[in-house]
């Protein structure tokens, strides 16, 4: 009996521990009038979380470290990230960016055009100079091998660096203009655009 009342009593505490470790915050994805934005993808240290924000814009989850930085993301509107700030309550407001419809690469642009696609992938294959992808959508930019086995290129939306399933969420309908980055071009991205950078503003 005294054994079985301390190895609940050592499970309590562990439990007790691991909660006062963790931390609840609750994150409210706005626009610029304010309004509640149901649907937006929510990363936490550039990590693709589960769920959206509801209904009500809002997210909720529970850390169990503090994290650097939190980005909110929509297809329709762009992408936001923001510095962790150590409060409960976060309100992140998502802008889109006023850029004029160009599609540019680094020798040439090319003027943007009425017709839908269903994915980025399909906006940049066949439209975009220097670029391949296969047709389960992997992306290469001509001219670069990699010794270490890792081609991928380095995708940069609305000025933040954002992993590949953001990049491929983007609603092809509100791109405004894309950048292919090699070479010099992408020296200021030092390391991370090795292999070239792809560059997307949206509406």
């Amino acid at each position: 009996m005294k054994k079985r009342l301390t190895i609940l009593l050592s499970f309590l505490l562990l439990s007790f521990s691991i909660n006062s470790q963790s931390k609840k915050i609750t994150i409210k994805v706005k626009n610029q009038r304010n309004k509640p934005i149901s649907g937006a993808i929510i990363l936490i240290d550039d990590v693709k979380q589960d769920k959206t924000t509801n209904f009500n814009g809002v997210f909720k989850t529970r850390l169990n470290k503090k994290p650097k930085t939190i980005s909110a993301f929509h297809p329709e509107i762009g992408i936001t990230k923001i510095a962790y700030n150590g409060k409960e309550k976060i309100n992140i407001y998502i802008r889109g960016a006023n850029e004029k419809v160009i599609v540019k690469n680094a020798t040439n642009e090319v003027s943007g055009n009425s017709i839908q696609f269903n994915s980025i992938y399909d906006y940049l294959r066949g439209k975009v100079s220097g670029v391949s992808i296969s047709a389960d959508n992997v992306i290469r930019i001509r001219g670069y091998n990699s010794f270490s086995g890792n081609m991928d290129p380095l995708f940069v939306l609305n000025n933040i660096e954002v992993p590949e399933s953001v990049f491929a969420a983007i609603d092809p309908n509100e791109v405004k203009k894309v950048t292919i980055l090699k070479g010099p071009d992408s020296s200021t991205y030092g390391v991370r655009g090795a292999n070239g950078v792809i560059v997307i503003k949206t509406k």
